[in-house]
């Protein structure tokens, strides 16, 4: 009797794993073979396209995920229009009619294995803005496809024949009204009757997409499942109390819930069933025929969970769980979610005047910036999109803000943000600028008009339920918000804040605008956000800002290398005084006035980029250290305005479209640092930052002051505690009167208990406001590199200066050296840095995450610096 009963346990175990090996379920992506041709030289439907026996000629190949602009691009029909004035030689869709702009895509299926009883769904992750489907002669949606965010599942079992070609066109058709792009932010405002991405139609960062991004532009699948789908599974995650990172976990709780859809004309009985963390869990579901329902799981208990905590807190780690509809011994169909156990909150702080964020009980102070899309036209990929976040992390942010007049990113960008640690504001799509929060006499209707964009307000209530479902179980996405600068129209603003949201989501907060009083309270007047230029240094610290600033920026200006992809020869000259290039103007360049002047007089395009680089970075650095200093007294947080384009433009960011990085990127992450010592500018103060939620004793501080050539000329050493989100105040820098010299480096050390450096931060101050020329006579230096390969598949390569002269601040690069093209993207955990005589750092160099393919051997690692020639060497 005891031997049954152990072949009786042994035989339910195995029973438990056969069912899971069993699932029928299966996705194959549809993003090859496509070809596609204008609507207008088209004569026949889509009932025709899809029949046996039509010949496709003159169809050209198409790309999809794309719009039509990506594919006209691919069969050099257009020029790129990220390089020089080549955008205004493509016809813009306001000007040639809607009808230029709408194209018929084609491709065949592949063969699927389709058992008896199973069924086939095609999957569109998005489409701007109409579609029209066709599968084998038959029209698969029975209403038009409408709406640039919503996905599309359509049930296609009867229209697949299995063993034949199965052939499926869509008609794309561009957004109505397509907006004219030639009136100022948003064009004349019109585009916002569609729910679709407003920039399209150009902003004061952007120049116009011609085609509005018409298109298939995000995944499109096929899916093979059993009678019953599983959809939008909807993890919450519940961790109660104030939770410190890296410590033993109380328990937190996991609770599971699904979407069920019985396909079939016949009633299905079976069991929901979610295994997670080596156990399963499980509930009986009787669905009656073609039945729709969505069934919950009790509560589960996790016992010292792995907690997800933001970049700079502690560690983000994820759990799989798997979604599964079981029949009859049987897997219908099944879903994975990665997922992370954590908990966010807010709360308003009325002395600050600001909310504060939550996450775990924790409160965090918020460092990070705007984000627009990955790429103008919406060649999106997963690869790129963890290059970029990947970026922001090691940039020590932790918020990306995606602005409103874009789009709902995708799944791919949120995994990244998982991983990484960056919690993620979300807007929808509306804007100030077109949804009428000021009188704008460019925009075609009135502002009263404009308050109620879009015109099918269930068409954008019903997307965003349908993109909340989408991304919600990302534990990166911290909150919802109505729009950008203003709240959407007044009885869409009620569904989501009283429905949508939280029948939909239910756990995170909702801010009806960005610049709102649920955010911050306005004082100073204007907007909410901004200023946008290039700013003084000193002004940052003296200049109060808003509580929480949700848009506030600077320049962006490329390197040389970068700037020579995208800008014509005739027009690499620098700026003089209000001349500006023709192409710079329309690649929205920023003036940078006399700043890069100031560091002596512009030679000639190579010398103002690198000037331009030292700009960058103390800009940057200002900006961040600025709210550092009044950080939990006067603000709650910042988001820089903004991070990177999506196009080719020379205004605001931290790195340019081709990924490489500019001197404002390691300028803003030093100044990020999450235990970080500063200079306040404001009045030459010192001060230890630390933003984590741990107290750090027994600190160093020292502040060590140099000539510009390294030579020692003062030290102060202070011991010092910083508390946990504290600013401690420590002595002030005066420069010495009775020396010659205009010009000092100022270093400042943190180093903890134990010796270990914790921050170093260095300035170039100068006795004279304004005025770096004197680093004009730094001699030229020659540094050393020799690289070596460390076990991660990384490289160490140790920088050293052995001369006695100051290297000031060095760039480094990885090059091809027969194309002299840059390696992007790379990843450097030090760049643009000084090295003082005699000094060396260890820097590492990541290659892992490079686009394409690249020959070793031509690879070549590149140092160059303000006084530094560049060298080169090869890497092992």
């Amino acid at each position: 009797m005891r031997r049954t009963y152990f072949l009786l346990i042994f035989l339910c175990f195995n029973l438990i794993n056969l069912v899971s090996a069993k699932a029928q379920s299966h996705e194959i992506e549809l993003d090859k073979d496509w070809t596609a041709k204008r609507k207008a030289d088209v004569q026949v439907d889509g009932t025709m396209i899809t029949s046996a026996g039509y010949q496709h000629t003159g169809w050209i190949k198409a790309v999809v995920p794309g719009t039509v602009l990506t594919t006209l691009l691919h069969n050099k029909l257009i020029p790129d229009p990220f390089f020089g004035l080549n955008n205004n030689e493509i016809p813009d869709i306001h000007d040639v009619g809607r009808g230029y702009y709408t194209y018929w895509f084609y491709t065949e299926i592949p063969e699927l294995a389709v058992k008896k009883g199973e069924q086939v769904w095609l999957k569109f992750r998005g489409i701007n803005y109409a579609a029209n489907v066709f599968l084998n002669g038959k029209r698969v949606n029975q209403d038009t496809h409408e709406g640039m965010f919503l996905r599309e599942k359509y049930n296609i079992t009867g229209l697949y024949h299995p063993g034949e070609v199965n052939r499926l066109a869509v008609l794309v058709e561009p957004p109505l009204p397509e907006g004219d792009a030639s009136r100022g932010q948003g064009g004349d405002g019109t585009i916002a009757r569609n729910v679709t991405m407003q920039c399209t139609a150009g902003w004061d960062w952007i120049c116009p997409m011609r085609d509005r991004n018409t298109g298939i532009w995000d995944k499109v699948s096929v899916e093979v499942t059993g009678p019953v789908d599983v959809r939008s599974p909807h993890v919450v995650t519940r961790v109660p109390g104030r939770r410190m990172p890296g410590s033993k976990q109380e328990p937190a709780f996991v609770k599971v819930s699904s979407e069920l859809e019985n396909a079939t004309g016949d009633k299905q009985t079976g069991v929901l069933q979610v295994a997670f963390n080596g156990k399963t869990y499980s509930r009986k579901v009787t669905l009656q025929p073609y039945q729709k329902t969505e069934v919950g799981l009790d509560e589960i208990k996790v016992t010292d969970p792995n907690l997800w905590w933001p970049n700079g807190m502690g560690k983000h780690p994820l759990y799989t769980l798997r979604v599964s509809f079981v029949e009859d011994g049987q897997v219908s169909d099944e879903q994975a979610v990665n997922f992370g156990i954590r908990e966010t909150g807010s709360y308003f702080n009325e002395k600050i005047g600001a909310r504060v964020f939550l996450v775990n009980g924790q409160k965090v102070f918020i460092k990070g910036g705007n984000w627009i899309a990955s790429d103008a036209m919406l060649r999106l990929s997963k690869e790129r999109y963890n290059a970029e976040v990947r970026m922001h992390a090691e940039m020590n942010m932790n918020m990306i803000r995606v602005w409103g007049g874009s789009i709902t990113e995708r799944p791919e960008f949120y995994d990244a943000c998982d991983k990484y640690g960056l919690l993620v504001w979300q807007e929808f799509w509306v804007t100030g600028d077109c949804n009428g929060r000021w009188p704008d006499p460019l925009k075609k209707e009135s502002q009263a008009r404009r308050h109620a964009y879009p015109d099918d307000h269930s068409l954008f209530l019903k997307s965003a339920e349908d993109q909340i479902k989408m991304l919600r179980n990302h534990p990166s996405l911290y909150l919802w918000c109505g729009g950008n600068e203003y709240t959407p129209a007044a009885d869409i603003n009620t569904a989501l804040r009283d429905d949508v949201i939280p029948k939909t989501d239910g756990t995170r907060l909702y801010l009806e605008e960005s610049t709102g009083m649920q955010l911050m309270q306005n004082k100073i007047g204007g907007n909410g956000d901004g200023p946008y230029g290039i700013l003084e240094p000193d002004w940052i610290f003296k200049t109060k800002s808003y509580p929480f600033n949700p848009e506030i920026g600077s320049i962006g200006m490329a390197n040389i290398e970068s700037l020579r992809k995208f800008i014509p020869a005739n027009d690499l000259v620098s700026p003089k005084g209000n001349w500006i290039p023709e192409s710079w103007r329309y690649h929205k360049y920023i003036p940078l006035h006399d700043f890069p002047a100031r560091y002596g007089e512009v030679k000639d395009i190579n010398d103002f980029c690198r000037k331009a680089q030292l700009v960058s970075y103390e800009q940057y650095r200002a900006l961040q250290e600025g709210f550092n200093f009044r950080m939990w007294r006067d603000y709650t947080g910042m988001l820089v305005w903004k991070n990177q384009n999506p196009w080719t433009a020379l205004r605001g960011f931290f790195y340019d479209y081709y990924l490489d990085y500019t001197g404002g990127y390691f300028g803003y992450k030093e100044a990020a640092e999450p235990v970080h010592i500063q200079l306040n500018l404001n009045d030459s103060a010192v001060c230890v930052v630390n933003q984590t939620p741990f107290a750090r004793s027994g600190l160093t501080a020292i502040t060590t002051l140099y000539s510009i050539h390294g030579k020692k000329l003062s030290e102060q050493i202070v011991k010092t505690d910083a508390d946990a989100n504290s600013v401690s105040m420590l002595g002030k820098v005066t420069l010495p009167d009775d020396n010659p010299d205009e010009v000092y480096f100022l270093r400042l050390t943190l180093k903890d208990i134990d010796g270990q450096q914790v921050d170093e931060n260095l300035y170039w101050l100068s006795k004279e406001p304004k005025s770096y020329a004197q680093l004009n006579q730094l001699k030229p230096v020659s540094i050393t590199m020799e690289p070596r390969k460390t076990d991660d598949g990384r490289y160490s390569v140790r920088i050293a200066n052995p001369g006695k002269e100051t290297a000031f601040f060095i760039r480094l690069k990885v090059m091809d050296e027969k194309t002299s093209e840059l390696v992007l993207p790379v990843f450097f955990n030090e760049n643009y840095f000084t090295l003082l005589p005699g000094e060396e750092r260890e820097v590492v160099l990541d290659l892992s995450q490079h686009f394409g393919h690249v020959n070793m051997e031509q690879v070549r690692l590149a140092a160059e610096g303000w006084n530094v020639p560049e060298e080169k060497i090869s890497l092992p």
